[in-house]
């Protein structure tokens, strides 16, 4: 098992974050365009038990789903999204939003665990942790800009 913890702060309160973070179409700009990413089912919102299903392309030309259920909602603090399919052996993803100040700490808890024993231990290692990253950092930047954009 993997475990990485992103933060950034970002100058809006946590209702302004969780407005921004409380709909699965945050992630059609959350995620790099690269992935071509794609919702699919009926169930958008964040809400406990909700169920979001997408497309996306891993490493840009390999297809995969991704189902993950809700839960552990708590407005205007966070939420929980748990993969039931996915590239993953296993994935959770807590999202927090920690009033701080004036503004909010957004801290991402991702744990996760590679299928294919020792052979999906090498993609972690040559590739995968990095894109994970670097999936985060984007992520971080958009919803800084978009959060802190909107206050001006």
């Amino acid at each position: 098992m993997y475990t990485k913890v992103f933060e950034i702060r970002v100058d809006a309160s946590p209702e302004k974050v969780w407005e921004f973070h409380s709909s699965a179409r945050a992630l059609l700009k959350l995620t790099p365009p690269k992935m071509r990413l794609r919702l699919l089912g009926k169930d958008l919102d964040v809400f406990e038990g909700a169920i979001h299903e997408m497309r996306f392309m891993l490493f840009g030309f390999i297809p995969c789903a991704w189902r993950t259920k809700i839960d552990q909602v708590t407005p205007p603090y966070g939420f929980t999204d748990q993969a039931e399919r996915s590239p993953f052996a296993y994935w959770r993803h807590r999202h927090d939003f920690i009033p701080d100040g004036e503004g909010t700490l957004i801290r991402d808890i991702v744990v996760y665990e590679m299928p294919f024993g020792k052979l999906g231990k090498a993609v972690h290692k040559l590739r995968l942790s990095k894109d994970i990253e670097r999936v985060f950092a984007y992520r971080h930047h958009v919803t800084k800009q978009a959060l802190e954009s909107s206050r001006r």
